[in-house]
């Protein structure tokens, strides 16, 4: 399962630029994907929910380097239904959160040997093969990265959620607080995108309603 989930993650790493751009690396659609591949799609869902609010402002625009939703997500999910549990849901997430943050570093590295690459060829002569090799390269070089991080975390995120479940100290009510606190801050830095006060007073309604409804859930 763990080759499965590994070319999952390679193929979302793909969606976020190399290839397409159809959203379906966000994490909503990305954890749903591999919970349906883990036999646990409700469970799937609920961490993609969660994890949208936590990325759901972030824009992958131009040079800007931002975390790498699609292959954390696939983590996340693993990780959860590895632990199982309350706690389980509670580690994934927080695998899925560090995995993000390391996946957006490979990101980096991956476009200084993908320049270093075209700088090589522009050097030289420049033929229309030689492009066309250098972007499929790249292509190639984004999947079998994005497949090794996810099957890298993965590995190493099962493992240690089984050291840490039976450790978790927090109780029901508590873990779902934090995880809404957190993710609320998060989110609330859409509210910067919709102008004044008077803007932003109807988004924040809803988004205090939605809050008080999650606590009281």
């Amino acid at each position: 399962m763990s080759v499965s989930l590994a070319v999952l993650g390679g193929l979302l790493a793909l969606d976020a630029t190399s290839v397409g751009q159809f959203m379906v690396s966000r994490p909503l659609v990305a954890a749903t994907l591999a919970g349906w591949c883990l036999g646990d799609p409700a469970l799937g869902l609920q961490i993609g929910a969660i994890l949208e609010l936590f990325y759901l402002a972030g824009v992958p625009a131009g040079g800007s380097r931002v975390p790498e939703t699609g292959p954390a997500s696939v983590v996340a999910v693993a990780v959860a239904v590895s632990a199982g549990g309350l706690a389980g849901l509670a580690l994934g997430l927080v695998a899925g959160l560090v995995v993000a943050e390391l996946g957006g570093m490979t990101v980096g590295l991956q476009r200084h040997l993908v320049g270093d690459l075209f700088d090589r060829i522009e050097a030289g002569s420049v033929t229309a093969p030689k492009i066309t090799g250098a972007h499929l390269s790249s292509i190639l070089l984004d999947f079998v990265r994005g497949a090794a991080v996810t099957a890298v975390t993965v590995v190493v995120g099962s493992w240690l959620s089984g050291v840490l479940v039976s450790r978790w100290p927090l109780p029901y009510e508590t873990t779902v607080a934090l995880v809404l606190v957190g993710a609320s801050v998060h989110l609330g830095a859409l509210l910067k995108g919709f102008g004044g006060w008077q803007s932003r007073r109807a988004v924040f309604l809803v988004g205090l309603v939605a809050g008080v409804v999650g606590a009281y859930l």
